[in-house]
């Protein structure tokens, strides 16, 4: 009985924790005297109450560095990931993008892959007692999160974007910027699809998804990619389809297969979004 109490203690002790993260940037003192003062005791209070005085003392510093790992050092990961993205992204808008992605080609997803290998090189480095190469697996890390760093750092001029008065913007992390403007626009086009989730990964869903295809008068394309349908995306694509009918530029939405069809209703349903104005993009607005 004592056992349960403990652990139900210790799941209290970690809700309030989140309660506070989710709070801190309103309220950023309060939220951490939270974590100190109240979380951290009921932490500690809900392993003695399942274990013993003992224990404690012989696991208390493992103990503390899985609180310190799961709710300073994994939050504050997420959220500087997450917090960067959002100052790149302010200080680029003008109000007058159409669509924007952080990053002008493949590159830019390395950031997730250092961000992934902290993920897991963190927790290997403080909760693996028996790792012989403790020094090792430190520098390591801290390598690991001075390449992350860095990279952030040299990738911050680095994004892509449709503008509604520029046209379409390439700028790569030198700051070397590339703009085509719709005029220089030969064609638009939409092209439906279904992404075919993994067997083996159950986590891996099939979706439907589309690309935004621009081809330029030197028939050189540039393509922007949606998984799955949004009431957001919709409206930006309409803006960008009321452009091209303004600049005189062709705006075809390729016919749908019936597999296509079948996902794209689906997706309607499960999301429960109004039909018509999808219908009316994806399927009045198609050359025939």
């Amino acid at each position: 009985m004592r056992k349960i109490i403990g652990i139900i203690i210790i799941i209290f002790s970690f809700l309030i924790a989140i309660g506070c993260l989710a709070d801190i940037k309103n309220s950023p003192i309060a939220s951490i005297v939270g974590l100190i003062v109240i979380c951290l005791p009921l932490y500690f209070i809900g392993h003695l109450v399942r274990t013993s005085k003992e224990e404690l003392k012989r696991n208390g510093v493992r103990w503390l560095t899985i609180f310190v790992f799961c709710l300073i050092i994994l939050p504050l990961i997420f959220y500087t990931y997450e917090h960067y993205e959002i100052l790149k992204w302010q200080a680029i808008d003008d109000g007058k993008y159409i669509f924007y992605e952080p990053s002008s080609n493949e590159i830019g997803s390395l950031s997730l892959l250092f961000l992934m290998a902290l993920l897991l090189l963190v927790p290997i480095r403080l909760f693996s007692p028996e790792l012989k190469r403790k020094r090792l697996m430190s520098l390591i890390i801290v390598v690991t999160l001075l390449l992350y760093g860095g990279f952030r750092y040299y990738t911050w001029l680095d994004y892509r974007g449709v503008h509604e008065e520029l046209g379409l913007i390439s700028q790569n992390w030198a700051g070397k910027q590339t703009v085509q403007s719709f005029d220089q626009i030969k064609e638009i086009y939409i092209k439906p699809n279904v992404y075919h989730g993994s067997l083996g990964d159950p986590t891996d869903e099939t979706v439907f998804t589309w690309k935004m295809v621009f081809m330029n008068k030197n028939g050189e394309n540039t393509t922007y990619s949606f998984r799955s349908l949004s009431k957001d995306t919709l409206e930006r694509a309409n803006r960008l389809k009321a452009i091209a009918n303004e600049e005189h530029t062709p705006f075809i939405v390729q016919k749908m297969s019936n597999k296509e069809r079948e996902w794209f209703d689906l997706e309607l349903e499960l999301k429960e979004l109004e039909k018509e104005p999808f219908y009316d993009f994806f399927l009045n607005g198609r050359a025939e």
